[in-house]
């Protein structure tokens, strides 16, 4: 049933997308075989966990259709913030899936009744910001979608499977996801941000930036504005759908932010994020922004400083490094076969026949004989 949704839908799907679904669908309806050979018990929860870009919202709408149509269940849609939910709801209309589902807000008193609930963006699950509405609504099956469970042990806690499969890496090196370059500045002020960014419009595009703390945020803007360049600050309380359109259109160039970008927001043309100091967790959700891919910029930017807890280049390798300097850019050369170069240099080593010196071989410790023959 899996094929047969995904050939009904204006989309082919790839690999690990099907590896996903099948698995997610086998799991929930109690049809899956675990490593041991053994079938086991439908499981009432499952997460699936994939990167900014994977196509979680496909994935997650096609499991709602193959349990809809199999057991003729209520499909609901739940999500932290409005933007969310329009995604999935024209992502459902605009490829043909006919899902019939209620879209329904985390924070939602009354909500309806459905026979399962799809969390969009599911690592809010693990911080129990949806435990009032699960107990409101017993649903019989749950789907969490993510790209960070940061909060492991407590998402744990709220899902009895979770599904990974490709990682970034590997969707850069399968060409789903966009290639990227790596630049570290000394400091992350506000002052400095900006600063990097004036001097080199062009190179950095659509840009977007996080901070800690909104007066930071309305600094980095004040100093951009120095420089002759026009930007927003997202919070809560802005018109983000207005800002973000305007965006969209290149009314303007840079997007601040403290944290409300890390969901949710998808720009193809976004060529450049800059990384406030984080840990991994925040870290992969804030450069996940950066690659999706676009026809016009084949190569996206990640920019932190030196002083970050998690560099993204531990998440995923980038084409090329750059640290800054007193005289400009420094290239670190990047050798995506290093890894593989080194694993066989030490396997030529490992083969090698060593002969000691003569000074060193008469003072070396001998084994035993009949240990000696052994090890040989």
């Amino acid at each position: 049933m899996v094929n047969e949704v995904f050939q009904q839908v204006a989309m082919e799907a790839r690999p690990y997308q099907h590896r996903i679904v099948t698995k997610a669908v086998q799991m929930l309806s109690g049809d899956w075989i675990n490593r041991f050979g053994q079938q086991e018990s439908a499981a009432k929860s499952v997460m699936i966990e994939s990167p900014t870009g994977s196509g979680k919202t496909v994935m997650g709408l096609t499991v709602a259709k193959v349990m809809q149509e199999r057991f003729g269940w209520k499909i609901g849609w739940v999500a932290m913030r409005r933007n969310l939910l329009q995604q999935a709801q024209a992502e459902n209309l605009s490829r043909g899936f006919g899902v019939e589902m209620e879209t329904i807000s985390m924070f939602e008193k009354d909500p309806p009744q459905v026979d399962m609930l799809i969390v969009d963006e599911a690592q809010h699950d693990a911080a129990m910001s949806m435990a009032n509405l699960h107990s409101i609504i017993h649903p019989k099956r749950i789907l969490g979608l993510t790209a960070t469970p940061f909060r492991t042990d407590r998402m744990k806690l709220c899902f009895e499977k979770v599904i990974t499969d490709a990682g970034i890496q590997t969707l850069i090196d399968e060409g789903y996801l966009s290639r990227y370059h790596h630049y570290t500045i000394p400091a992350y002020t506000p002052q400095m941000v900006a600063e990097t960014f004036a001097k080199e419009p062009e190179h950095w595009g659509k840009t977007l930036m996080f901070f800690y703390r909104h007066v930071d945020c309305l600094t980095c803007q004040h100093e951009l504005k120095q420089h002759g360049f026009e930007s927003e600050v997202v919070t809560g309380k802005t018109n983000r759908e207005k800002q973000l359109e305007d965006f969209h259109n290149d009314r303007f160039q840079v997007l601040i932010n403290m944290s409300i970008l890390t969901e949710g927001f998808d720009c193809p043309s976004l060529k450049t994020v800059f990384c406030r100091p984080s840990g991994k967790g925040c870290t992969v959700q804030m450069g996940g922004r950066v690659f999706r891919k676009h026809a016009d910029f084949p190569m996206k930017q990640i920019v932190q400083c030196q002083k970050t807890k998690h560099p993204f280049v531990k998440t995923a390798r980038p084409e090329e490094q750059y640290v800054w300097s007193d005289s400009g850019w420094k290239t670190l050369k990047v050798n995506k076969h290093l890894n593989q170069i080194t694993q066989r240099s030490l396997q030529l080593i490992a083969r090698s026949q060593v002969e000691l010196p003569k000074q060193v071989a008469m003072h070396r410790v001998r084994l035993p004989s009949w240990l000696e023959s052994r090890a040989s």
